[in-house]
C-alpha cells in the first residue's frame, strides 16, 4: 500500500484500514486519512504529478461547498475526502462530472439500505427533501492540455451543528456514527468512483443520464433558475446527455449547462 503524504497529521492505522475495506480502487492510487486539515480540496490542489490520489480528513477546518459556502461538522461526523484524477481529456470534456460522481455515490448509499436518496442539480445529494452531501469539482489544468480534476465529496454521517443553511440537512445516522461506520461508507463511495471514471472517461455522462435522471429531486416539477444574472422559470425535464439541465418554459424547451445557477422549487 501506498500512503499519501500530507501536511496534516496523518492517521495511518485508519488509512490502513481503509485499504482492506475498498475492492476497485487501484493499487497504484495513493490513499491518505489526516486528523485534520483546510480543506482537502485545497491540499490536492497545491500537489503535482499525474497519480490519482485519495485524501479523507475527519476535520477540515475550512471546508467548503459550492457557491463558497462552508462545510461545517464536528470532527467524524461527516465523510468528507477529495480525490485528484488526470484524464487524458481536454477540461471541456468534463461536463456533466459533477451528475455522474452524484449518480454513483446515490447508488452506492442505495445499496446500503438508503432508499430515500434523490438527486438536485448540479450536485447536491439529498434525503426526503434535505440536504444530506454534496460535490465540488475544481479543476487544475490549461484548457488545451489534459485535465486534472479534483473531485470533492462531503456526506453527513450525523447532523452538522446548528447554522445558517441553504437546505435544512440531513444524515445517514440518528446517533454519533462510529469507526464501523465511517469505514464502510468511505470504502463504498471510494469504490464507487473509482469504477466510474473509466466510464466517464470513454463515454462521458450519456451513460448515467437515465440514472440521474431517476434520482431527479424536481422530475415534472415547475421550478426557478438563476444564476449570472438570468431567471428561467419552467418545468424541470432532467438532465441531457451532457448533463444540461432541460426546462419546459411554456412549451419552449431551455438547456442550462454552465455558470453559477440555483434551483428553487417555484412558488
Amino acid at each position: 500500500m501506498t500512503v499519501f503524504a500530507e501536511s496534516a497529521v496523518a492517521d495511518t492505522a485508519l488509512a490502513d484500514a481503509l485499504r482492506q475495506r475498498v475492492c476497485a480502487v487501484p493499487e497504484d492510487w495513493t490513499m491518505a486519512v489526516c486528523a485534520a486539515c483546510t480543506s482537502t480540496n485545497s491540499v490536492l490542489l497545491a500537489q503535482i504529478g499525474r497519480g490519482s490520489r485519495l485524501l479523507f480528513a475527519l476535520e477540515q477546518t475550512a471546508g467548503r461547498g459550492r457557491r463558497g459556502r462552508e462545510w461545517a461538522a464536528r470532527p467524524g461526523d461527516s465523510l468528507t475526502f477529495s480525490l485528484r484524477h488526470t484524464f487524458a481529456l481536454r477540461a471541456d470534456a468534463l461536463s456533466g462530472l459533477s451528475l455522474a460522481v452524484g449518480v454513483v455515490l446515490a447508488d452506492a448509499l442505495l445499496e446500503r439500505g438508503i432508499t430515500d436518496i434523490a438527486l438536485k442539480w448540479p450536485n447536491d445529494l439529498m434525503r426526503a427533501d434535505r440536504k444530506l452531501g454534496g460535490v465540488l469539482i475544481e479543476l487544475s489544468s490549461p484548457p488545451a492540455g489534459d485535465a486534472t480534476a479534483v473531485i470533492g465529496v462531503g456526506i453527513n454521517l450525523a447532523l452538522p451543528p446548528a447554522g445558517d443553511y441553504a437546505h435544512a440537512p440531513a444524515a445517514l445516522c440518528p446517533d454519533a456514527p462510529g469507526r464501523e461506520v465511517w469505514l464502510d461508507v468511505g470504502a463504498a463511495l471510494a469504490d464507487a468512483l473509482a469504477r466510474m471514471l473509466p466510464q466517464f472517461a470513454a463515454q462521458g455522462f450519456a451513460p448515467f443520464v437515465d440514472r440521474w435522471n431517476r434520482y431527479n429531486l424536481h422530475a415534472d416539477r415547475v421550478v426557478t433558475v438563476t444564476g449570472d444574472g438570468t431567471q428561467l422559470c419552467g418545468r424541470c425535464l432532467g438532465a441531457d446527455h451532457d448533463g444540461a439541465l432541460r426546462l419546459d418554459c411554456d412549451g419552449r424547451v431551455e438547456r442550462v449547462l454552465a455558470g453559477d445557477v440555483s434551483l428553487r422549487s417555484a412558488p
